[in-house]
């Protein structure tokens, strides 16, 4: 794709990147813009209802105190013209009476064991009708009968009277009445005449909720319903009549003060009532109720009697609303794009026409025609692009001789480099072919170089390298070709050579290199290590040749250093396996490839298993098991002795806990330490932390050292071992008695055991060896020491070790090393035999 049509795409994608970012941005914002209207309108909206209701509630109560006063009036006629014993007051009276008075119906109230009932009437539904369950109705009524005055805090109160509230007609629930109820003492009865409210029923078809609610929902369309709940009753069960098919509640437990309730969620509408009436926090749910998408929102009113006010939103208004913003926008979007995209692409024309000029003479350029200029003159970026390009093309040509001289040759010595020794050689090989003569290939680098970079620096050892290449090439004069490939690595090409001339070149290079080197006033030494090979007989290829040379120089390194050894394929091949073992070795502990096999140590008396000795075994996975005899010393030669020995410390503790806690195994672990591993300063920090991070005891851990640790410096081992012994683990002397320790200085060491080598086993019958083993061990008891044979592979070996009182032994005879799982899957059977072994000695 060109730059242009790029720039134009680029240019769009960013403008649309930035549409887009817009119209999520502005999307969000509307939304919340009309979540947040919605809400104020909501706030509103039930402002104005709760105001609504307020007022209405006002004027229903002036109206209700109204007719209590009447009802009073009304009870003070009736008591004037009925007679004060109730049994001489006929039910055709009060209806009589009634009807004069205006009034709906009266009732007189009379005291029958504990109830009090409707005893007269002039409404046959009221004659006989207990009051027991009206609830504070019927603590009114004992409150007259017994004090002639009311206390409870409900209904209307005068002397001599109690007025209760409103309510649904009990004969007839499409009234709502209101009751008056007098008595002075002077009748053996309570007057009870009540009247329809039909003031109150016009009242709230003028002044109601329902007017306002019907109003609003007019006004907007985007509400389908408005609903008063009464959270004391609704979702709970009240008292209730059905009169007609319809449940009729009374009045102050009607679960639906006003409004509609269509949009039914059963519990949910329950639960979030409850919800919005506790926390005074409104209560929102997005559902569908009816297959309609809808928000329904539940609002606390705190008033004298709370009530909560339900909302049911048509959510897809909502979304319709969003959808237009969002249509539109996208709309102008696309226009915008468009002309972006139509306007860059003629002005990316306009600023990629000299990029296209310069392109074409930097491929000029870069096919080798230095020199070349681009014309053009201009003030912005482009012409400090040209004139950089410019100057960049004279450079290239004034360096051009420079560059290929910097490709071939080393910088600080100014020897053919590794690139030319490939290209030389690969030429001498042809021209060997050709005349049919050998070729000989030298390969050396500078004994203890690192040490002089290390002391003195890397700037000495530059200048060493210059003096070196300097004697070295000056002594080869025309014989050979000298390379320098890298470090301290050097190599020779030397045509038409026989091996006693390549002989007397090498010697002649290890005495010109003898020689002290004076430089900075410091007096340095420097030898070669030298390996050569020969064209065509040691390789038919310069890869070859290089390897060859390589391991005949590691070769040299091993005789000491400062020679020269050939290549000789017989004995290259076991040195080379054994290079290629020292690099697969630095791998192996990432790759997890060594393994622990673990022997049995068991007390010679008892028969009882006491211990283990973990020993690594590397499992290569091309070579397969490696025996430790193999990889030890290289492990020790190139220091991964000591990552080696830490991985096998921390892993034989883990197993160890693993078996203590799964498998009941409590035994002593004993691991070798080897001199390397001693001689660091951290050694005992390092078995401490492996021990709090495996949760091992300490005193199930064994270290066997050697005599070749403890020959060397006594002082230093003390400190040492006592550094160790302070942790809590046991130590153990390993190999004893073929060594050159001291035995002044073994009393001194604190140790807990001597471990017999096996060499003094394997011949414990030779009565001279016997009395070796019988010397070391009588000496270790004398020293409080324990003792432990190893190698012991048959019964009669066991029997003269018991004969000799030694306390543990290991070997054949009872195991051999074994992997985790088979060790622990065959633990008690090698207890058994070790216990049938031991006892049958005895």
């Amino acid at each position: 794709m060109s730059i242009k049509a790029k720039l134009s795409l680029i240019f769009s994608l960013i403008v649309s990147i930035i549409l887009i970012i817009n119209m999520v941005l502005s999307y969000y914002s509307v939304r919340s813009l009309l979540e947040e209207k919605n809400k104020t309108q909501m706030e509103l909206l039930v402002k104005n209802i709760a105001i609504s209701i307020e007022h209405y509630q006002y004027g229903s109560n002036y109206i209700e105190e109204l007719l209590g006063h009447e009802l009073r009036t009304a009870s003070i006629a009736v008591k004037y013209a009925l007679n004060p014993d109730i049994n001489h007051v006929t039910n055709e009276e009060l209806e009589e009476l009634s009807k004069e008075l205006d009034i709906a119906h009266i009732t007189l109230l009379t005291k029958e064991k504990d109830d009090i009932v409707g005893a007269k009437s002039s409404d046959p539904k009221e004659l006989n009708l207990s009051t027991k369950e009206w609830g504070y109705w019927y603590t009114a009524f004992h409150q007259l009968f017994d004090e002639q005055q009311v206390t409870i805090p409900e209904g209307q109160k005068l002397p001599n009277y109690w007025a209760g509230p409103l309510n649904i007609s009990v004969s007839d629930p499409n009234y709502i009445d209101k009751w008056g109820y007098f008595y002075d003492g002077t009748t053996n009865y309570i007057i009870d005449p009540y009247v329809r409210a039909n003031q109150m029923q016009k009242f709230e078809e003028l002044m109601g909720p329902e007017i306002i609610i019907q109003k609003i929902l007019e006004d907007n369309p985007m509400f389908l319903e408005i609903t008063g709940f009464n959270p004391e009753s609704f979702g709970h069960d009240v008292e209730s009549k059905v009169f007609n098919g319809e449940t009729i509640y009374r009045l102050e437990q009607r679960p639906i003060s006003f409004g509609t309730y269509h949009y039914n969620l059963g519990e949910k509408d329950i639960s979030s009532v409850r919800e919005a009436i506790s926390s005074n926090q409104m209560v929102n749910i997005e559902t569908m109720v009816n297959d309609q998408k809808v928000i329904k929102s539940f609002v606390p009113v705190q008033a004298e009697n709370p009530y909560v006010i339900g909302i049911v939103m048509d959510k897809k208004a909502i979304e319709d609303a969003l959808n237009q913003h969002l249509l539109r926008d996208l709309i102008i979007s696309s226009i915008l794009i468009f002309f972006v995209f139509a306007f860059s692409y003629f002005y990316s024309g306009y600023v990629v026409k000299p990029i296209l000029q310069i392109i074409n003479k930097v491929k000029e350029i870069s096919a080798g025609h230095f020199g070349v200029h681009i014309d053009g003159k201009r003030n912005d970026e482009l012409g400090l692009l040209t004139k950089g390009v410019n100057i960049m093309s004279s450079n290239l040509a004034d360096y051009k001789s420079q560059l290929e001289y910097l490709a071939y040759y080393d910088v600080l010595t100014n020897l053919p480099n590794r690139r030319l020794f490939q290209e030389k050689l690969n030429q001498f090989m042809l021209e060997a072919d050709r005349d049919e003569s050998r070729l000989a290939v030298m390969f050396f680098d500078l004994d203890r170089f690192k040490f002089v970079n290390d002391i003195f620096g890397h700037t000495m050892g530059d200048k060493l390298l210059k003096e070196v290449a300097k004697r070295v090439k000056e002594q080869l004069g025309v014989s050979g070709t000298l390379f320098r490939i890298g470090g301290d690595e050097f190599t020779i090409i030397l045509p038409n050579q026989t091996r006693d001339s390549t002989c007397r070149i090498a010697d002649d290079i290890i005495q010109s290199l003898s020689s002290p080197f004076l430089i900075d006033g410091y007096e340095m030494i420097v030898t070669p290590s030298i390996g050569i090979s020969f064209y065509p007989e040691d390789a038919n290829n310069a890869e070859t040749i290089l390897q060859n040379t390589d391991i005949a120089m590691y070769r040299a390194k091993e005789n000491g250093k400062n020679n020269y050894q050939f290549f000789v394929p017989e004995i290259n091949e076991s040195f080379s396996r054994k290079v290629q073992l020292e690099k697969d070795l630095h791998k192996a502990i990432e790759n997890k490839e060594f393994i622990l096999y673990f022997q049995p140590q068991v007390d010679i008396k008892s028969g009882e298993i006491i211990g283990a000795e973990a020993l690594v075994r590397w499992q290569h996975p091309e070579l397969g098991l490696i025996p430790p005899g193999v990889f030890i010393p290289l492990a020790e030669e190139n220091g991964l002795i000591i990552p080696l020995g830490e991985w096998i410390l921390k892993t034989a503790c883990k197993q160890m806990k693993i078996w203590q806690d799964s498998a009941h195994i409590n035994i002593r672990i004993a691991i070798n330490l080897s001199v390397l591993q001693f001689q660091q300063g951290n050694l005992a920090e390092t078995v401490t932390k492996i021990l709090e991070e495996t949760g091992v005891d300490p005193k199930f851990l064994e270290l066997e050292i050697t005599e070749s640790i403890a020959s060397q410096d006594a002082k230093y081992t003390i400190m040492r071992l006592e550094q160790l012994k302070n942790i809590g683990i046991q130590i153990s002397m390993d190999d004893f008695g073929t060594g050159y320790s001291s035995l002044s200085y073994l009393k001194k060491f604190p140790i807990d055991k001597l471990k017999v080598d096996k060499s003094f086993v394997d011949d414990i019958t030779n009565p001279e060896d016997r009395v070796m083993v019988n010397t070391i061990i009588t000496m270790a008891h004398n020293l409080n020491l324990n003792v432990i044979a190893e190698g012991v592979e048959t019964e009669e070996q066991l029997k003269i070790l018991q004969e000799e009182q030694c306390d543990e032994v290991q070997g054949y005879l009872f195991s051999k090393p074994l992997p985790v799982e088979e060790f622990e899957n065959q633990y008690y059977e090698i207890l058994k035999n070790a216990s049938d072994k031991v006892h049958k000695q005895n």
